[in-house]
């Protein structure tokens, strides 16, 4: 969710299908850098014990990607909405 929302937060009025996935390279690193340590603090030996973590099972990823595209598809037609507006203030 907090990958999505990164991209979506770019722009409080512009599209993340206009603005791009790859404008911004410290956005990419630090998506990058986040779901590498989610890797290994979920999916390594040594990161389960030390923080006490345990793998995410794959249904629960399958739950969780839903709410994701949900956040996706609400915030561009928020953002369409606004467009609109901005466009014809009259209405």
């Amino acid at each position: 969710m907090q990958v999505v929302n990164v991209f979506l937060c770019r722009s409080s009025t512009r599209s993340v299908f206009s603005t791009g996935l790859f404008g911004n390279p410290l956005i990419i690193c630090g998506v990058i850098t986040e779901i590498a340590l989610l890797l290994l603090i979920n999916y390594t030996p040594w990161g389960n014990p030390l923080l006490g973590t345990a793998g995410i099972e794959e249904q629960v990823w399958l739950f969780v990607i839903p709410f994701g595209a949900g956040m996706l598809i609400l915030e561009e037609l928020r953002k369409w909405i606004v467009r609109r507006r901005l466009a014809n203030p009259s209405s």
